[in-house]
């Protein structure tokens, strides 16, 4: 097992907050590498996560998702941008915690629908029907809750965001 100070960060948190971008500037910020659950999954598929799912299914997406994170959990030193459903998983959580930090990445559901408005590519936000986004949402939210640490994506840049992340994330770094 790696020692705590080498372990990895994982950023959760629903579609539209940021994960990817500001684990980048995370990962840069420490000198640490990244990866991104998504971009990993579409290298190895060689087609969108759009593609996946209707021609191969959500079961078929999750499988893949979930090899690409066993394939990163032993990496020290990592910022991991993680896609919206896989924290939900008990055993895909239970790995992320044991491999290192949760930190969920949170906005209020206005900011995520602004922000997905012009967003594609997303096969499970877009029905359009505001009731069953909420529902969607919400019940992803609570289980996002079970991070070790909550970070606010909803208010400012990326980088300040990442700014908070790293502020919360180094104490329990070390």
């Amino acid at each position: 097992m790696t020692q705590r100070s080498e372990r990895a960060l994982f950023l959760i948190g629903f579609m539209g907050c940021g994960k990817t971008t500001v684990g980048a500037i995370v990962a840069e910020r420490l000198g640490w590498r990244f990866a991104d659950t998504d971009a990993l999954v579409e290298a190895r598929e060689q087609r969108s996560i759009e593609r996946i799912f209707h021609e191969s299914g959500e079961g078929h997406f999750r499988e893949a998702e979930w090899r690409a994170l066993q394939s990163i959990c032993d990496v020290a030193r990592i910022v991991v941008a993680t896609g919206g459903g896989l924290y939900l998983g008990r055993v895909q959580r239970g790995l992320m915690r044991a491999a290192g930090t949760t930190m969920w990445l949170d906005a209020a559901l206005p900011i995520v629908r602004a922000r997905l408005a012009a967003s594609t590519g997303r096969p499970l936000w877009g029905t359009g029907d505001p009731l069953a986004q909420r529902a969607f949402f919400e019940k992803r939210r609570a289980i996002y809750a079970l991070a070790d640490a909550r970070i606010d994506a909803g208010t400012g840049s990326p980088d300040e965001v990442a700014a908070r992340v790293i502020a919360r994330f180094l104490p329990l770094f070390h």
